[in-house]
């Protein structure tokens, strides 16, 4: 792959080799986004957090996307809170007129909601002492933004919004992902943006199967995306 990417690169071609995803020849417009590149830089904590820039455009576009649509926005998968810092900081969140609700076990993936093999792939990569309340400062500035630690979908009895128009996925549990879908189904705006974080990867086949099966039961395909996401624009009358 480096012999590709320099021959490649000595013909001023363009390679894009970040975040399992090989591109050649894109023109990568999204670089030329300043205040995307600068939300992207200000909150990665390291090359890997970078390197999903590809990624993180395909939220920030579903998020700017959904201004246009009527309702708050929902993250079910927060983590260290990635993803919504680069969003809210794109967008400017703290000046837009609804919420950001962000929801998380804070704790690893639930026995009740996933399978042992998503156990295993999720959970030896993630380090959780201390990160809820990491999440909370670093969300503190945000007078529109609530942390919810629990688990989904059982958390929804305790706080979810009324409308929705724009939905993020990344609880890396198939079970989790539908069954927050079967709850937030009837709060989705006609137009909502929804970005299902790990629909194409290849590890993730049982979290795929249960997507496909869900969205074609509610007469929709999605969107599979070479980043490894699946994308969903929700639509009523459908």
């Amino acid at each position: 792959m480096k012999t590709v990417k320099n021959v490649y690169e000595q013909h001023g071609l363009t390679t894009f080799t970040h975040d399992n995803l090989v591109a050649l020849m894109r023109n990568e417009s999204f670089l030329a986004d300043p205040a995307f590149v600068a939300a992207v830089m200000a909150n990665a904590e390291d090359d890997r957090d970078a390197d999903k820039i590809w990624r993180l455009h395909t939220c920030c576009w579903a998020a700017r996307s959904a201004l246009a649509v009527d309702g708050d926005f929902v993250e079910c998968g927060t983590y260290k809170g990635f993803y919504a810092s680069v969003m809210m900081q794109y967008l400017r969140f703290e000046l837009q007129p609804r919420q950001f609700y962000l929801y998380d076990t804070f704790a690893g993936l639930p026995e009740d909601w996933s399978s042992e093999l998503e156990r295993e792939q999720a959970n030896p990569g993630y380090q959780w002492d201390g990160v809820h309340r990491d999440v909370l400062d670093r969300f503190a500035i945000y007078p529109n933004v609530q942390v919810t630690k629990g688990i989904v979908p059982e958390v929804f009895d305790t706080v979810v919004p009324e409308r929705i128009a724009f939905l993020h996925l990344d609880l890396n549990a198939g079970a989790a992902e539908t069954a927050a879908l079967d709850r937030l189904l009837p709060h989705l705006s006609d137009g909502a943006m929804v970005v299902l974080d790990d629909f194409g990867r290849q590890e993730q086949k049982d979290l795929c199967k249960a997507h496909l099966n869900w969205w074609h039961e509610h007469g929709h395909v999605i969107l599979e995306l070479p980043t490894g996401q699946g994308l969903v624009i929700y639509r009523k009358n459908m």
